[in-house]
Formats: C-alpha cells, sequence, structure tokens
C-alpha cells in the first residue's frame, strides 16, 4: 500500500488532527451515550443524507420528532421536499422512513445482540430498504457502534488524496467497498489515527465543522 500522499497531505492531516483532536473524541463519546430511544430517528437521519446536506436531515429529524412519526408514521415527503431543508429523492426517502417505522422492532432486536460492528453492518445493509453499507456504518457510528467505514464521496476523495487507494471508485459494490474499508484501516493503522476519528476529522476538513 502507498503511504506517499500528495502535496503534503499527510502533514496536514496530522496538523489539523492535533489541532481537532479533543473535539473529535469527545464527539465520537457523545455518540456512545445516544439513548436507545434516540436510535429510530438516528436511522432516519442516515437514511435522509445520501446525496443531501446533513443540516438538511438534522431539520428533517427535527420536523419528524415534532410530529412524533416513530409513533405515528405517515408520508414524510412534504417535510423532505421543503426548500428551507430539501432531502433529494424525497419520494423514496419518505417510503423509507415509514418501511423502517414498520421493521423497528426488528431492527431493535439486531442491534440489542451481541454481535459486532460489522455483523450489525451487514445485517442492516441486507434488510433495511434504503439501507445500504455506507448508511449502515454511518447509523452504527452515531449510535457508538465503531468498527465499520463509512465511504461516502468526501471521505473517498480524502483516502485518494493521502493515496490509500488509487482513484475514486465509479461505482461500488460489496466487494470493493470491503476492500476500501481494509486498505483504511491498514493506514490508520500506520499512522495511528482510529478510523473514527478520522473520519470526522475528513468532515471537519470538509466543512469546518465536526458534526455527525
Amino acid at each position: 500500500m502507498k503511504l506517499t500522499p500528495k502535496n503534503d497531505t499527510l502533514h496536514e492531516l496530522f496538523e489539523r488532527y492535533q489541532a481537532s483532536k479533543g473535539e473529535i473524541q469527545s464527539k465520537l463519546a457523545e455518540f456512545k451515550n445516544v439513548p436507545k430511544e434516540e436510535h429510530f430517528y438516528e436511522l432516519c437521519f442516515c437514511i435522509c443524507t445520501p446525496q443531501s446536506k446533513a443540516l438538511h436531515a438534522l431539520k428533517v429529524v427535527e420536523n419528524l420528532k415534532t410530529e412524533n412519526f416513530f409513533l405515528n408514521p405517515f408520508d414524510a415527503t412534504d417535510i423532505l421536499r421543503n426548500p428551507e431543508h430539501y432531502i433529494r429523492f424525497h419520494n423514496q426517502k419518505a417510503k423509507n422512513l415509514v418501511s423502517i417505522q414498520m421493521q423497528w422492532s426488528t431492527i431493535a432486536h439486531q442491534l440489542s445482540l451481541d454481535t459486532n460492528a460489522i455483523q450489525k453492518r451487514d445485517w442492516l445493509s441486507e434488510n433495511i430498504r434504503g439501507i445500504g453499507m455506507e448508511e449502515s456504518a454511518h447509523f452504527l457510528r452515531n449510535i457508538g457502534e465503531f468498527g465499520v467505514a463509512i465511504l461516502d464521496r468526501h471521505i473517498l476523495k480524502h483516502l485518494v488524496e493521502l493515496n490509500v487507494i488509487d482513484e475514486y471508485p465509479v461505482s461500488m459494490n460489496r466487494k470493493l467497498y470491503l476492500e476500501i474499508e481494509r486498505k483504511w484501516k491498514e493506514f490508520c493503522e500506520k499512522v495511528h489515527i482510529p478510523m473514527e476519528e478520522m473520519d470526522l476529522l475528513f468532515w471537519s476538513m470538509e466543512t469546518g465543522v465536526i458534526l455527525k
């Protein structure tokens, strides 16, 4: 595996990490303490985020909570397509939100099992509508289940810049996802930055904030 980044990217990574380490670790501790009753809405958030702004997804979740979506599910299309917090693919995602509400007892049971994050990620991505490898990993990280990679486009861009992977993948299947995840974990071990911390570091470098 290559470990010579382009344009002193690795040096910048270490500098940014040292400056943000405390805040990053504090955020990860928050994830570990998310109450179980909030897990459903964390999954709603991760359903909404692909190809949409995280802040918009947070606004949508606030609206769903206000309307008590968990106990009284409804077609949330109008909420998702609101121009103030627009979510792409709102029609399909609204259907997915109802679907996970209907399956929640099964999902919650799987989350309660004494299995690791990889096993939980695999079950979620194989059994829940609208949840792939990336969204499953994102959800698990947000409820304090660490050890799986969130390979969204921003993360992949940074992995290319660091020469962890040779090029940005045009498409992503399960085999490629696991291969990139393996390379990223190896890189994290070599530079002594945990993958979950590096994930939030990449996001802070993109947006200037550490969100989720």
